[in-house]
């Protein structure tokens, strides 16, 4: 099923090929089979962007000079950090110059940031089809003399059943551009190429969603209006473009470390990837299955985190062990006997098993699991007959989700949900006649134990009050999960309700947002950022990134 996609080996990234720039551009490859070797083919028609790209480009707000003093401090912070021992008393000193460093270079490339998300805000794009998203995102790597990053990641394998739209192969998309199933994932390699390497991740897609979200009176029809999607019937209500743009500047704080001969004052590697199509995609398997993880060298742990409305904005949301749900869709068939609905006792009801079915289901989780664990099923959709009064229709299709806090949990629900079906359309003289689940079912996004004090601490470091807080499981899920599943791994929930009451909290220019509530619900067609937590986000990923070097060079586990 890999024959044209030929990146899933133990080879090193540095030693693949890679970009290059040219004329301030990136060229594009796709990797392809011939004769069984490993080749990359320039992917021309990915640079046709027809100005659109260039003319974004210019409304990202650069930091005046790369080499500022205050990039310089940071490097001579982390230069010191990493020069001291766990056992000498010095250390405390230069964590909290380091710690001083990294919040005061976060705030210092806000304008930065809220730049950069406004121009990912205006192109959002559905799972597998993020091709623009992928532009800009390597636009800007390039932009900070970054050269060496791979694409062609993510590749849509079952583009069948992976489309956002109808379910269907998509032949063209609405620009009339051919379909190329996915592979739009980008991942960089920042450090010496050796171990030990860490992973952060950002997620790149959006939803199918119109975006509604209000604009204070004093702005409408302002510059404002401009970040909103310029692509009708979509929309970032996820948060996906913050978590690209708090990657990016983490990334832009990294490469300021590079010293004039190209070596970095941390050990080992840091793995920075784009991931498309987690909105139920299933893009971080896809990764992980091309080697994102496996390949040299090979990833210790890996970070992730997402935009949460329901906590204060300055809150840092984590806990050990489960974070976000397993979860499985699934589509049952009833199969019956249609008729006139004047004589039902010649017909097999399927609408009358259906709704028989959605209350004997209930009892799935009150009865068939064990109290002390959790686990959710919900009945969506319901379709029977063509809206005739007067037919019973001889079948009848269900639609749902199950969820739980475990991957062993999620499985003994998928097999109760069969079972009930199955014995309810026989008591109703129907049969059940298919039962399908997703392709890829959402593993259980765990918080790895180990990694409970390196992953608390940082929470602390960049939280407004000086301390994680602590947050129950949430039944929502998570594709991070595949790679939790592959390396122990730590996920964030970055609070950004708000003061309490939904108000938004004025970020750097002052104009991001005004007072428009930012404690709506994830996937919301008002969802609004409060880009507050653009630099709490990049200030997270950079500790973590380089605390947990330091911890992994200091176990030797870089010599494993």
């Amino acid at each position: 099923s890999f024959s044209d996609y030929h990146i899933i080996s133990s080879k090193s990234l540095r030693d693949r090929p890679t970009l290059s720039a040219a004329a301030g551009r990136a060229k594009h490859f796709n990797f392809v089979n011939r004769g069984g070797n490993m080749m990359a083919e320039e992917k021309k028609d990915d640079n046709h962007h027809d100005g659109w790209l260039d003319d974004e480009m210019k409304s990202i707000q650069w930091p005046i000079d790369k080499s500022e003093q205050i990039e310089i401090s940071l490097k001579q912070a982390a230069q010191s950090f990493f020069a001291s021992s766990a056992t000498e008393t010095a250390t405390t000193t230069d964590d909290d110059a380091l710690q001083s460093c990294i919040n005061n270079q976060s705030v210092s490339i806000e304008p930065f940031l809220i730049s950069i998300r406004r121009v990912l805000h205006r192109y959002p794009e559905l799972m597998y089809q993020e091709r623009m998203t992928s532009q800009i995102v390597q636009r800007i790597l390039t932009d900070m003399g970054i050269t060496n990053y791979t694409v062609g990641w993510a590749k849509n394998i079952h583009s069948k059943y992976y489309n956002p739209a109808t379910g269907k192969i998509v032949q063209t998309t609405e620009k009339g551009e051919q379909n190329d199933g996915g592979g739009h994932g980008v991942v960089v390699d920042i450090g010496s190429g050796q171990e030990p390497c860490i992973l952060l991740r950002a997620d790149m897609d959006a939803l199918p969603i119109v975006e509604e979200t209000p604009l204070p009176p004093d702005q409408q029809g302002s510059d404002t209006a401009k970040f909103h999607s310029n692509h009708h019937g979509k929309m970032h209500a996820c948060g996906h473009d913050a978590h690209m743009t708090m990657l990016l500047g983490a990334t832009y704080l990294i490469k300021s470390l590079e010293e004039s001969n190209g070596e970095f004052p941390f050990p080992g590697t840091i793995r920075i990837i784009f991931q498309p199509a987690e909105e139920g995609g299933a893009g971080a398997k896809r990764m992980r299955e091309e080697g994102v993880l496996s390949n040299f060298p090979t990833v210790k742990y890996a970070f992730g985190m997402h935009v949460w409305p329901t906590l204060l904005s300055g809150q840092v949301g984590f806990r050990s062990g489960a974070m976000l749900a397993a979860q499985d869709n699934f589509t049952l068939v009833l199969d019956g006997v249609g008729g006139h609905a004047a004589f039902p006792h010649l017909c097999r009801d399927p609408v009358v098993a259906s709704a028989a079915f959605v209350m004997n289901v209930q009892t799935l989780v009150s009865r068939g699991m064990n109290p002390l664990e959790s686990g959710v099923v919900s009945i969506t959709h319901i379709d029977a007959g063509d809206g005739a009064h007067n037919v019973i229709p001889a079948k009848a299709t269900i639609r749902g989700t199950i969820r739980a806090l475990s991957d062993d949990a999620l499985s003994q629900l998928r097999e109760g949900l069969v079972h009930i079906a199955t014995k309810t359309a026989e008591a109703h003289g129907l049969s059940l006649a298919s039962s399908e689940f997703a392709k890829d079912s959402y593993p259980a996004t765990m918080n790895d134990d180990g990694l409970f004090p390196l992953a608390s601490k940082c929470a602390g470091l960049v939280s407004g009050s000086g301390k994680h807080t602590p947050v129950d499981p949430t039944m929502g899920a998570e594709d991070f999960g595949y790679l939790a599943q592959g390396v122990p791994a730590a996920f964030f929930f970055l609070g950004q309700g708000g003061d309490g009451n939904g108000d938004a909290v004025q970020s750097g220019c002052g104009k991001c947002c005004g007072r428009v509530p930012t404690n709506l619900s994830l996937h919301h067609p008002e969802f609004n950022l409060d880009e507050e937590v653009l630099k709490r986000g990049v200030a997270l990923f950079l500790n973590l990134a380089l605390r947990s070097l330091k911890e992994l060079s200091e176990t030797g586990e870089d010599e494993e």
